[in-house]
C-alpha cells in the first residue's frame, strides 16, 4: 500500500474503519475480498482495490466504482489486467494516469498512450509527466520528448 500517494481523505478512512486492515491483508482469502469489495464504505472497497490478491473478477467490478479512491486503487494493483490499465490511460482524474504510469505492469504502449493523453491537455500534470519519466519502460523517444517540451519539472 502506497500511503505516499493516497489521498488525505483516504488515509482518514483507513484509520477509522475497522474492516481497512483487513482489506489489505494480502493472504486474507478471496471469498472474503469478494465479500469486502461490496462494503458501503469506499475506503474498504478502495484498498480491497489496491491488495495484490484481488481477483480479477472483482478488480474488473471496482474499477467501475464511483469512488475515484476505488478506481486509483485499481489502477494502483500490481496484478491489473493489461486491458483495464489500457482503459484507465486517459481517465480524466490525474492520480489514476499517474498510478497507470508507476504501475509495474504498464507495457511501453500503455505508457505511451497515457503519454498521448497527457501532452493533449491544455495544463499536462507535473506528477504523472514526472512518473512516465521514471518509468524504464517509457521508450527513449519519449524521455527526449518530455526532456524537450517538460524539461522544467523534471
Amino acid at each position: 500500500m502506497d500511503l505516499k500517494n493516497m489521498s488525505f481523505e483516504g488515509k482518514r478512512v483507513l484509520a477509522m474503519d475497522p474492516k481497512t486492515p483487513v482489506a489489505i491483508n494480502p493472504n486474507i482469502p478471496k471469498d472474503s475480498l469478494r465479500e469486502l469489495a461490496q462494503d458501503e464504505h469506499w475506503g474498504v472497497r478502495s484498498q480491497v482495490a489496491r491488495n495484490p490478491s484481488t481477483p480479477e473478477d472483482v478488480l474488473r467490478i471496482l474499477v467501475k466504482d464511483e469512488h475515484l479512491d476505488v478506481k486509483q486503487g485499481v489502477a494502483d494493483n500490481p496484478n491489473i489486467p493489461g486491458d483495464l490499465l489500457q482503459n484507465l490511460t486517459t481517465h480524466t482524474y490525474w492520480g489514476i494516469r499517474r498510478d497507470v504510469a508507476e504501475n509495474p505492469k504498464s507495457s511501453s504502449k500503455i505508457l505511451i498512450k497515457v503519454f498521448e493523453y497527457e501532452k493533449s491537455l491544455r495544463e499536462p500534470d507535473e506528477e504523472v509527466i514526472q512518473a512516465l519519466y521514471e518509468n524504464a519502460k517509457l521508450p527513449t523517444f519519449a524521455k527526449r520528448v518530455i526532456e524537450t517540451l517538460f524539461g522544467d519539472i523534471l
